[in-house]
């Protein structure tokens, strides 16, 4: 029997509630408004795009998403940009008339089709000697012109947003950027991020382009309450008991985080024959920090040893004065480099502050390794 938890884009029944955010989100999209979606990685911020796009497609809206987390240059910015717009508007063509639907609507971004047995593939070429600037105008320019011509919605949803701001000419693009969807009126924007503190900086800063041009939405994790009645129904649905006290104590054993809630549950349910117990979820956790070992170790590895002394000192003591004179001497560690090095931590989101004030490692199997 296939295992029900999944680790991928949660669709259909695979979705654990988010009722709230899914009706917020839609709102803010069908408003016009711009929104900054905030969380730490693996929180389902792609499942939850995703959801939002299908239901404004099932309306009528023209639809793009991006993924901007592979992006090495201004090069690579513009080719996915466009290419996400170009199969966003080509979205439903055939390639009879594709090619009528981009026919004149940009100048600088020519369209590439390429048929397959499955299908086409459409694509932008362009001068890759050209302006960046030159170039994001003409996307731009032409999306717009293509809403209103054709008397359209749309919501655009760009992933890892954050991402610009490692480019040489990350603040010209904000700049162009900002410059042009100020008034794209028919058009909502997502920022979405997982690296929290620069994304808010880049909204927050009113020395940058993004200043106050978008509302805030921070994904917290999903509910107890929600999540453990998930755990069960699971298990159930495929002739297994979990019952709700094991279900809870693998929600908790996490801290709620939703990736790890279902990697737990999906490694509990490999194990278990007939009914999970808590010695199973024991054993499932033991499990899980061994296959996150190696990420653990790749992040481990970049950091400098000032970086590594205090994400230690965090993982095993969470706090909320990190540069008290107790903190340090208990750690061995100096003000100024513990300054230094909690600036570094927090801007690569490996700790945050949470709703009691007390910096702790945002990832809990992470914390969880450290301590051992």
């Amino acid at each position: 029997m296939r295992n029900p938890f999944t680790l991928g884009i949660a669709q259909k029944n695979d979705f654990c509630n988010r009722k709230k955010e899914i009706n917020d989100l839609l709102q803010h999209a069908k408003n016009g408004d711009n929104t900054v979606l905030f969380s730490p990685r693996r929180y389902g911020k792609s499942s939850l795009i995703a959801r939002i796009i299908e239901q404004l497609r099932e309306e009528g809206y023209l639809t793009v998403y991006v993924d901007l987390y592979p992006i090495t240059s201004e090069q690579d910015f513009i080719s996915r940009f466009s290419n996400g717009i170009f199969k966003g508007i080509g979205r439903g063509a055939d390639t009879r008339t594709i090619a009528d639907r981009l026919k004149n609507i940009f100048s600088r971004l020519v369209p590439s089709l390429e048929v397959r047995p499955e299908g086409y593939n459409i694509s932008a070429r362009f001068d890759r000697t050209s302006q960046t600037g030159l170039l994001l105008d003409d996307l731009l320019d032409g999306l717009y012109k293509y809403v209103k011509k054709e008397k359209l919605r749309a919501c655009i949803a760009l992933d890892e947003f954050q991402e610009i701001t490692e480019l040489p000419d990350s603040k010209k693009i904000e700049g162009i950027l900002r410059s042009q969807i100020q008034f794209h009126k028919e058009i909502s924007y997502f920022y979405i991020g997982s690296r929290r503190r620069i994304l808010t900086d880049m909204f927050t800063d009113k020395n940058r382009a993004f200043y106050k041009s978008a509302f805030s939405y921070t994904l917290k994790e999903i509910a107890r309450d929600e999540f453990v009645p998930f755990i069960e129904a699971k298990f159930r649905k495929t002739g297994k008991v979990c019952p709700s006290e094991v279900a809870a104590k693998i929600y908790d054993t996490v801290r709620g985080y939703p990736y790890y809630v279902q990697k737990l549950s999906s490694i509990a349910w490999d194990i278990t024959i007939r009914k999970c117990t808590d010695e199973i979820v024991f054993e499932s956790y033991t499990l899980l920090l061994t296959m996150e070992k190696t990420d653990f170790e790749g992040i481990w590895g970049g950091l400098a040893l000032i970086q590594k002394s205090v994400l230690k000192a965090i993982a095993k003591e969470p706090t909320t004065s990190p540069y008290s004179r107790e903190f340090l001497e208990r750690h061995r560690l100096s003000i100024g480099g513990t300054q230094k090095a909690m600036d570094v931590l927090l801007s690569r989101d490996l700790i945050e502050k949470d709703d009691e004030g007390k910096y702790r490692l945002t990832d809990p199997v992470m914390e969880a390794w450290l301590r051992e």
